[in-house]
């Protein structure tokens, strides 16, 4: 490692459906290392176009042809169950949302704070065939950046376990 850790939060990448046990995990790394938590959720579904002159962003989908207004975030009962999780294990919690690429937004979050550590979920289903071709999160975390990074299996199959089935 050529660069040192970070003293700061530990940055974690959430997922909405998957918030649980990451932020456990999380939270239990951060109340051992006397730290708090940065928790990000990122759609990858919107892109940064800008800043408006008054400051806020401008977001555009990536598909022109959606529904969708506004990026997808942690619903109101995810961003509780963080806060409850973080103040069971004694520590503080910054909830951020971010659109665009998750690994460049997690490691944007990660060096505006001097995280001390980044940790993110496994992905399961359909998106364990998506990330084959795309690339995981997690070895762009670790080619692109500095920091440890921490990936805690959301739904393991084990050795032995059929691979999951879809249509691609």
């Amino acid at each position: 490692m050529s660069e040192p850790v970070g003293t700061g939060p530990i940055v974690v990448g959430l997922q909405p459906g998957y918030v649980s046990g990451v932020v456990e995990v999380a939270a239990s790394y951060a109340a051992r290392l006397g730290s708090s938590l940065v928790c990000v959720s990122v759609d990858p579904a919107f892109v940064d176009t800008g800043t408006r002159d008054d400051g806020s962003e401008m977001l555009e989908p990536l598909d022109s042809d959606t529904d969708d207004s506004a990026p997808r975030t942690l619903s109101a009962s995810e961003e509780e169950e963080v806060r409850a999780v973080a103040a069971r294990a004694g520590v503080t919690v910054e909830l951020l949302a971010g659109v665009g690429d998750p690994a460049r937004a997690l490691i944007r979050a990660a060096e505006q704070r001097d995280a001390s550590m980044l940790v993110i979920g496994s992905r399961s289903g359909a998106r364990r065939i998506a990330e084959f071709f795309s690339g995981s999160v997690a070895a762009q975390l670790v080619h692109h950046q500095h920091r440890p990074v921490l990936v805690i299996p959301t739904d393991p199959i084990g050795f032995h376990a059929s691979p999951p089935q879809q249509d691609l």
